[in-house]
């Protein structure tokens, strides 16, 4: 019996958590023309600090093809701090969660042109935990900073609970 209780206990405290984004992403810098595309990947690392609200330790890279009229590929890193808050929660179980997920911190080339300096994300996540309660699988859409660059993320999502 004290063996149950102390299981039942664990499974409600917070979890840390490890999650994984990745999907295209769109790139406009100002002052060239067009737009640069491909693919955006982010790693996070978070504990739920209260009921509705999480930290995390992030860290993303993303490549752009150069757009058509100013060829020249660029591949980015960042990584820094940021947070997601659930707005609303809804399907049985509460399995369906709706947050709001953002970010800042610090981003460098690793190809191409370009400088080191602020960078960040900022968006809507629609997340789905089926009945392995320590995974959940989302959808999200975020708006990227880097310098004078300005882009849009579609990223689907896993997160796995330690």
């Amino acid at each position: 019996m004290l063996m149950l209780a102390m299981v039942l206990a664990a499974a409600t405290q917070p979890q840390p958590y490890l999650g994984i984004s990745a999907g295209p992403v769109l790139l406009h810098e100002s002052g060239r023309p067009g737009t640069g595309n491909g693919p955006m990947v982010r790693l996070e690392v978070g504990y739920p600090v209260a009921d509705r609200f999480a930290a995390e330790i992030w860290l993303t890279g993303a490549m752009a093809s150069g757009p058509a009229g100013a060829p020249g590929d660029r591949a980015l890193v960042g990584a820094g701090l940021g947070g997601r808050l659930l707005l609303a929660r809804a399907g049985s179980e509460d399995s369906v969660g709706f947050w709001l997920h953002g970010g800042a911190g610090w981003g460098a080339p690793v190809a191409g042109d370009g400088s080191h300096g602020p960078t960040g994300f900022g968006g809507a996540l629609l997340t789905f935990q089926p009945f392995v309660k320590r995974f959940t699988i989302g959808l999200e859409a975020d708006a990227v900073a880097w310098r004078r660059t300005i882009g849009l993320a579609v990223l689907p999502t896993l997160r796995c609970s330690f």
